[in-house]
């Protein structure tokens, strides 16, 4: 694209109009610093150029933050318990006009939240994003919606729903402490004293994980490994995941795309809650009118950290793409590191990507310089 030719008509001047929207870079910076860098780097470039900077996320961690860019709201620290069970404090935000509480479940029930060695998801619990949620219902929430990812868990929400009263007894009326373990041992749940009150609440779930509940594409078999579990376990904590869904009303609800979502929680959220499950990105660029911005743009600029297979299908850069290709407009993406290129999709090799990670550069200069590779990225930007 010739900058010249948009800027300098015969019988106008059009200012170039560009569009930011990135995701977070995991471990260097955030989608708004992503912005910041990008932007300068325009700006150092193409001084006349108008930039209009949306950073986005995936549902995953700092898309609270994005979301209280758009709509402001309030942080609620709570004391909750972490994926072990020690006290913690977590924050939701709590948007008061709406009554709207959005809670990051990795906040108080994520694999971040654990050493490298603490990490098992047959004993960890989403006990503490059950007690973010209780207390945004005491705090008079209408409407809840809880992103979903980075999870330490693999209990399908037991946690979860115990914490919000529900009982889970063995086969000797006993009590089970909420753990992915002891899924297998469910022989009754007895309902929450507070039933009534959760099914009065609009509460979604946002995730961009489509997996169902259980079997080889299914919670454990496909995340449980990089959550700390062995083959042997991974097999017993699939059982549990099945044994709960022998309490379900039906077959959807484990089957449903999302229901394995953060070990079994959406599918866990389904059931307790009476949650809808909805796909994380579409759900981001709706909540902050992606199409009214890029329909202005001449040219739209994306990325993350790291772009690769999971990139182009399905995850929010290849969202970002399909709704930028379907009104025409031209995309760039960046990224820290770019992977699989052999399995770019066809439809997408023509979209120019420029990675930060390419030698000489190392991994660590990528990742704590990024904001200075990103301007000079952007300073030579053909746009």
């Amino acid at each position: 694209m010739d900058l010249g030719k948009l800027l300098v008509n015969s019988t106008q001047i059009h200012v170039m109009r560009v569009l930011l929207c990135p995701d977070k870079f995991k471990d260097s910076l955030s989608a708004a610093e992503v912005c910041q860098a990008l932007a300068q780097g325009i700006k150092n470039s193409h001084p006349e150029a108008i930039i209009q900077s949306l950073p986005l996320a995936d549902g995953g961690e700092g898309t609270l933050d994005v979301i209280r860019e758009i709509f402001g709201g309030e942080w609620v620290k709570v004391l909750v318990k972490d994926p072990l069970f020690r006290a913690i404090e977590a924050p939701y935000l709590w948007v008061k006009d709406s009554s709207h509480a959005f809670i990051e479940m990795s906040r108080a029930s994520g694999i971040e939240l654990l050493k490298k060695e603490e990490r098992n998801p047959g004993i960890t619990s989403t006990f503490g994003t059950g007690e973010l949620i209780l207390h945004a219902l005491k705090h008079g929430a209408k409407r809840i919606t809880l992103t979903v990812g980075g999870s330490a868990t693999n209990d399908a929400g037991m946690g979860m729903a115990a914490a919000l009263g529900f009982q889970f007894l063995d086969v000797n009326g006993k009590e089970l402490t909420p753990i992915g373990e002891n899924l297998i041992r469910i022989h009754q749940i007895i309902p929450s004293p507070i039933i009534e009150q959760i099914k009065q609440i609009q509460i979604q779930v946002a995730t961009d994980v489509r997996h169902v509940l259980y079997g080889p594409q299914g919670a454990a078999h496909v995340f449980a490994k990089q959550k700390g579990a062995d083959e042997k376990m991974i097999s017993q904590l699939d059982k549990g995941l099945i044994q709960m869904a022998s309490f379900y009303p039906n077959t959807e609800i484990a089957q449903s795309p999302g229901a394995g979502a953060a070990g079994g929680l959406g599918a866990g959220a389904m059931f307790f809650l009476q949650a809808s499950i909805h796909l994380a990105s579409s759900w981001i660029l709706d909540l902050v009118s992606f199409d009214q911005h890029a329909a202005k743009a001449d040219v739209i600029i994306s990325g993350e950290g790291k772009i690769d297979v999971q990139s182009w299908g399905g995850k929010l850069i290849s969202t970002v793409i399909q709704r930028s290709q379907a009104i025409q407009k031209p995309i760039i993406l960046v990224c820290g590191g770019l992977q699989d290129e052999n399995n770019i999709p066809e439809s997408m090799r023509h979209i120019p990507v420029y990675p930060i990670l390419v030698p000489p550069i190392s991994l660590e200069e990528a990742m704590t310089k990024a904001s200075t590779h990103l301007v000079r990225i952007a300073e030579n930007l053909k746009l």
